[in-house]
């Protein structure tokens, strides 16, 4: 399946004659500087690799703080549109009506497994 450049897929958008294996472990990736770090994530995913992503905003490095998970899983590869999702991420933040304060630090991260995708 080639995910498409122009739009984000969703799990719940893959077609029900494929078959999504998600038993791979979930990680972390921590972002240290900005969210447009999210571009070179995307660009060292392995060719025909497919990632399921929940982008997620934190009071600290701690996730068992204050965390905002800021959309539900969709999917990626090498070839997706960083620009799109970066945008897509922005919004959900704005819309979400979390607040940042001065004394407190925020972490961008991803919460990220390996998928293979197959068709039933």
């Amino acid at each position: 399946m080639d995910l498409p450049i122009n739009q984000i897929t969703f799990l719940r958008d893959v077609h029900s004659s494929i078959k999504v294996d998600t038993t791979s472990g979930w990680r972390y990736h921590y972002f240290d500087g900005s969210i447009s770090e999210l571009s070179s994530f995307i660009k060292q995913i392995g060719d025909d690799k497919i990632y399921l992503l929940i982008p997620l905003f934190a009071s600290s490095k701690s996730l068992s703080r204050a965390t905002l998970n800021l959309s539900e899983a969709f999917l990626v590869n090498n070839k997706s549109n960083s620009k799109l999702i970066i945008n897509f991420i922005v919004e959900q933040f704005k819309s979400s009506g979390f607040e940042i304060k001065q004394d407190i630090e925020i972490t961008f991260s991803l919460k990220f497994k390996r998928v293979w995708l197959s068709y039933k």
